[in-house]
């Protein structure tokens, strides 16, 4: 839903940029030398440099994301400038739990930005192919979040979301909160593919891997640790250093693998399976039950997407507004 929500939020911004500036000539060139006032109204002024800033960062971010280049560098520009303003609008209407509250929302963002990187040097290295530095980046993050509390506080309370339409909410999309029945695995995997190439191997070559499984399923039911045999053996690489772990859904993995594996009992080892990948040997460690999420604890998040869904229809009317409020005057034609 939030990801339908911005959406939502970034297409109102891009059809009223269009609406608002009057700019008719098109761009000379992408960024300009020298700095001007671009946007301005009460107690408010963009630079033209705080543009190509952004613009800039937009740009690099989409880069280093492998999104499609931007083919019309003035309605990227437009759409900038307002998100920009709205930003600058929003502040200047800010009170200090809105402040408070972005501080925290921008250091979770940060943290749980942070936590989708191996190590923290890669989430830097990251940041810097935006072309800014972390603090640089906490401060964007700060700025997005205060924006969006005052859009809310301000626009959220016209908007009442009842207990009833939040429960049939979650009633409607109950597969949403299912998580699906799961098994944590150990395996050894002996690839019949080669290590370079990915190329199949010859049939004596696999026959001889047949024999190497053969043999290490036979010490592993004689009693030898599973965990010594995988790193002897396993040619799986990405679960090496998880002694061969892994957990999945049943459905996602390949037909036999996942037969075998939700047939079995925890303790229990497979016979030598063949897949496309090679001969596995796989030893049940855990089996995960089918968990609904209940209402109770994800009400709160239902109704707070709910609230920012419909606050984002007003948003094209409530930014209207504070242009409007600041007598909001747009240069963005002049160089």
């Amino acid at each position: 839903m939030k990801e339908q929500i911005a959406s939502v939020v970034f297409g109102m911004m891009l059809a009223l940029a269009g609406q608002v500036i009057a700019a008719d000539d098109p761009l000379q060139s992408l960024f300009s030398k020298a700095d001007k006032v671009i946007a301005e109204g009460t107690n408010m002024k963009l630079m033209r440099t705080e543009l190509e800033e952004a613009t800039k960062i937009f740009l690099m971010n989409n880069a280093a994301e492998g999104v499609t280049p931007v083919t019309d560098a003035k309605a990227m520009e437009q759409q900038i400038l307002h998100e920009l303003v709205f930003s600058k609008l929003t502040a200047l209407r800010a009170n200090t739990e809105d402040k408070s509250a972005a501080y925290k929302g921008a250091k979770e963002g940060y943290e749980n930005q942070r936590a989708r990187y191996s190590n923290a040097r890669a989430f830097d290295v990251r940041i810097a192919a935006m072309g800014i530095t972390t603090n640089a980046f906490r401060k964007r993050l700060y700025d997005e979040v205060l924006a969006k509390g005052v859009m809310l506080r301000e626009v959220g309370t016209q908007v009442v979301i009842v207990d009833a339409v939040v429960r049939k909410f979650y009633d409607d999309n109950l597969v949403r909160w299912t998580t699906p029945e799961q098994v944590r695995v150990s395996q050894i995997l002996l690839s019949t593919r080669n290590a370079t190439t990915g190329a199949e191997l010859s049939d004596a070559d696999k026959a001889a891997k047949l024999q190497v499984a053969e043999g290490v399923l036979r010490r592993v039911l004689a009693g030898e640790d599973f965990g010594k045999l995988m790193a002897q053996f396993s040619d799986d690489t990405d679960t090496k250093n998880t002694r061969g772990e892994y957990t999945f859904a049943k459905g996602t993995m390949p037909a036999e693998i996942d037969r075998v594996s939700f047939a079995m009992q925890p303790g229990m080892v497979s016979r030598v399976v063949q897949t496309d990948l090679g001969y596995h040997i796989i030893r049940l460690l855990e089996r995960k039950p089918v968990k609904v999420t209940p209402f109770e604890e994800l009400k709160v998040v239902i109704r707070t997407a709910m609230l920012e869904e419909e606050a984002a229809k007003r948003l094209p009317d409530y930014y209207a507004r504070l242009c409007k409020d600041a007598a909001l005057k747009v240069h963005l034609e002049e160089k």
